[in-house]
């Protein structure tokens, strides 16, 4: 049969295939080859980089929260070389090397499978291997590689496509139960990375009745254990059913409010499943739009809630459109309907109607991402069957490999564009400011990058900005603790103008701090007594102990 005869030649042809494993790894080295030494951002300097319990790894420090498999790494990192930035970046780039091959090998073997068009079949090494070099070239990963923290999105990623290759390995084995056992053990480790990996068995599913499974009794019937293995990985997410409510409010997921600060004063905004299903209806076509044109990248969106069915219509019909497409497909062509279900199913944790507070990440499209990449590539791979049918298959191929590597050379050299910006802490806020001019987050998040580096003059006009945003922005009560010693320094130094500045942003930052208040009031003491006074007074009823501010106070007074 031809098919026996294609197989034969591929498994004949390891040469291409080590080769197309080569280029996988080489393209992610060279996109990410400057990032070793760039520092953590945003929430990964204190959820990793500063927090005690990854910094030792003995009995009692095991982690046996949701995510304990990241966090298990985090902790290994520290115990191997000292928690060193390089050892955490060579980490980040190793998984997502590793998910790149995995994707490779899924989708060559995916693209063997009798159930595949011809057309397919044969050029499927070169088809897979194009879809996988774009895939770890891709601007868009480069929040789930560069941006540390979130290794829980790439190692799940990893694991979930392990999973996958066991399925499609074990169908087509003799003995198919090692690559079943392999992918129980997968999906769990995935599950143990982060909660969107609750989706795995559905994927799974999709994937078998579209390519392997001729009915769903078949199914059942010869992977019926599998799946049950599958689904019992849920177990481990049920802990996240006795969380408290206020823990939900805190971490802003599921109870999601907003507050928006008027002339007339602050607007409270409830995020339900209705708001977030309207908000997400922007998102999704946003991603697409990243994926074709990545412009516009930012670590830090700050979208705000959409309110209104009348702004999620239009970009909705989008969303709506390819729903439509994927049902379609499901009927008319069940394999290409997968491409649709990876993309929507992966998607929806985090992008359909569980309310969550930051509207859009970059790092959600981590594994959906494959999805539009392969309508891409075999978009060009049918254009160049038309345009050229009496080109046989190694020309059509030579054609393909020079379109991907004019696109490949396009976006990896994106990719090493937005790196850069990953290069300290004042450049990524610079950016997330330039891309949202309106988002409080950036403005702190610049502020505290120059607070680490002790510049408080640089940091002042950002913290004000932060405040004149949202004026309930929760600091840390560190800010207003190093402003009153910049301000002792300062006075120091004589002085008294910037002393005066720092004074004032500290109380407003730490208003329950007695002290900035009793120096702010000997610093006035002679200009405006009746200043000085009022601030004694507050700086005694926070503490009325406060002997230094009492004796001032008895020698202002009349």
């Amino acid at each position: 049969m031809k098919t026996d005869s294609v197989l034969k030649t591929r498994n004949a042809n390891w040469l291409h295939y080590w080769l197309a494993c080569g280029l996988i790894v080489l393209a992610t080295l060279v996109s990410y080859h400057r990032t070793f030494n760039y520092p953590f951002h945003f929430d990964g300097q204190v959820t990793v980089q500063a927090n005690p319990d990854f910094q030792k790894l003995d009995w009692d420090s095991i982690p046996t929260r949701t995510r304990q498999l990241v966090a298990l790494t985090w902790q290994l990192n520290h115990v191997a070389d000292g928690g060193s930035l390089v050892g955490y970046h060579v980490v980040n780039i190793a998984i997502h090397v590793f998910a790149g091959l995995l994707l490779f090998v899924f989708v060559d073997r995916t693209l063997q499978l009798p159930s595949v068009p011809t057309r397919y079949r044969e050029p499927g090494l070169l088809l897979a291997a194009a879809i996988a070099i774009l895939w770890v070239v891709h601007p868009l990963q480069t929040q789930s590689v560069t941006y540390i923290v979130q290794r829980y999105e790439s190692l799940m990623g990893m694991f979930f496509l392990l999973a996958m290759v066991c399925l499609a390995w074990g169908a087509s084995s003799k003995r198919g139960w090692p690559w079943y056992a392999g992918g129980i053990i997968a999906s769990f480790a995935a599950v143990l990375c982060k909660e969107v990996a609750i989706v795995l068995p559905l994927v799974m599913l999709w994937y078998d009745r579209a390519f392997l499974a001729s009915s769903w009794r078949q199914l059942l019937r010869q992977r019926g254990l599998f799946y049950a293995g599958l689904f019992a990985s849920w177990l481990i997410l049920a802990q996240v059913i006795w969380v408290p409510t206020s823990q939900h409010a805190v971490s802003g997921v599921v109870q999601v409010e907003e507050i928006e600060y008027t002339a007339q004063g602050p607007i409270r905004h409830v995020i339900g499943p209705k708001e977030y299903l309207y908000s997400q209806a922007k998102a999704i076509p946003f991603y697409l739009r990243l994926t074709l044109v990545p412009d516009g990248q930012s670590l830090d969106h700050g979208w705000r809630g959409t309110y209104s069915l009348t702004e999620a219509i239009l970009p909705g019909l989008v969303v709506i459109a390819a729903l439509g497409l994927t049902g379609w497909a499901v009927v008319r062509s069940p394999q290409l309907s997968f491409v649709g279900g990876w993309f929507f199913l992966i998607l929806a944790p985090t992008s359909s109607i569980l309310p969550i507070k930051d509207i859009v990440f970059e790092h959600r499209m981590y594994l959906p991402l494959a999805a539009p990449l392969t309508l891409i590539v075999l978009g060009l791979w049918e254009a160049i069957r038309r345009l050229a049918p009496k080109d046989d298959v190694p020309a059509q191929s030579r054609k393909l490999i020079a379109a991907m590597t004019l696109l490949v050379v396009i976006y990896g050299g994106v990719t090493l564009a937005r790196n850069e910006v990953y290069r300290s802490d004042e450049a990524m806020w610079l950016d997330v400011i330039a891309k949202n001019p309106m988002h409080e987050r950036g403005y702190h998040g610049l502020a505290h990058a120059y607070i680490l580096q002790g510049d408080w003059e640089a940091a002042i006009p950002f913290l004000e900005k932060t405040m004149a945003l949202n004026p309930n922005y929760p600091f840390d009560p560190y800010y207003g603790e190093s402003l009153f010693q910049a301000a002792q320094l300062s006075i120091a130094q004589g002085n008294v103008e910037g002393t005066i500045t720092l004074l004032d942003l500290s109380i407003r930052l730490n208003p329950s701090d007695p002290e900035p208040y009793v120096l702010m009031a000997q610093i006035l003491q002679r200009h405006s007594p009746a200043q000085s006074v009022a601030l004694l007074k507050v700086a005694l009823k926070l503490d009325p102990d406060y002997l230094e501010a009492r004796e001032l106070l008895s020698q202002l007074r009349p």
